[in-house]
């Protein structure tokens, strides 16, 4: 088999038309170039709106209505090896996209992690799994372009289920190329980070916790230090006060008790001369 064949899509599997469209601005009317096959829809407008055509696209092929994604047949037919593992993978999700970013074949694994069928999310542009706007990490749009120009976008941030929650992923997107370097398609893994994310946020709320307590106990010596302080200012008052009754007590009422003593006894001998009779006249 060559190489060319080995690529996932390479013989059908991901639409191998003329350069990339990721750079034109699209609306409702205007055409794609190179166009779609009938049963891979354009982008739309925005990450709302692809959302709202996947589950509209799903409906219509659960009914019957329109037709499943040639895309995934002729690849099971090209490449039975990487769609056996886009399908059997359960940890990560797997998926392959064409040039302009529309999901051309959705694994098991993904369905699994974002929860859309692949009746929706197979033909529907990769934005329909970002949140409205992006991602703190960029926009579908920015990461294809990335992974175009650099081979490959590495990230994390935050991804959207079909029930509209959300969730923080790993991404890797990788940029397909033939044997002549011409790009044919994108394959996508995420991981589901979330249960790292809430271990690291546990991580640092018991160091916020630790950092909190350490600073409580440092506060609380500080304040054991000032009561011991005041303690010992009390204390020490007290017995200067104490000291301060002894020496009054011991010292200045005994010589206050003698002052007053001899004030009552010279206040005694002048009142007695002044009693006398006067003898100068005798």
């Amino acid at each position: 088999m060559s190489k060319k064949a080995d690529l996932p899509g390479s013989a059908g599997g991901i639409p191998t038309g003329p350069g990339p469209t990721l750079d034109r601005e699209r609306d409702e009317t205007t055409p794609p170039n190179p166009p779609f096959s009938p049963e891979v829809p354009r982008p739309h407008a925005s990450e709302t709106a692809e959302r709202e055509a996947a589950l509209r696209r799903g409906r219509q092929r659960r009914l019957g209505e329109i037709e499943g994604s040639a895309s995934r047949q002729n690849l099971w037919e090209t490449n039975p090896a990487f769609a056996a593992l886009a399908e059997n993978v359960r940890d990560y999700a797997v998926f392959l996209m064409d040039r302009d970013g529309v999901i051309t074949f959705w694994g098991e694994g993904a369905h699994l992690m974002k929860w859309w069928t692949k009746e929706e999310a197979e033909g529907a542009h990769l934005r329909c799994l970002y949140p409205e706007g992006g991602s703190q990490d960029g926009t579908a749009e920015e990461h294809l372009r990335e992974a175009e120009v650099e081979g490959e976008y590495i990230g994390e941030g935050c991804r959207v289920r079909r029930d509209g929650s959300t969730f923080w992923a790993g991404i890797t997107l990788t940029a397909l190329r033939d044997p002549d370097g011409n790009l044919i398609g994108f394959a996508k893994t995420t991981r589901d980070l979330a249960a790292r994310r809430a271990a690291e946020d546990a991580v640092n709320t018991a160091h916020a916790a630790h950092a909190a307590r350490d600073a409580a106990l440092v506060r609380a010596r500080k304040a054991e230090a000032a009561r011991l302080l005041a303690e010992e200012a009390a204390e020490f008052a007290q017995e200067r006060a104490r000291g301060e009754r002894q020496y009054i007590k011991e010292m200045l009422e005994p010589e206050l008790e003698e002052e007053r003593a001899r004030s009552s006894a010279l206040r005694e001998e002048l009142n007695a001369r002044d009693e006398r009779p006067d003898r100068g006249g005798e």
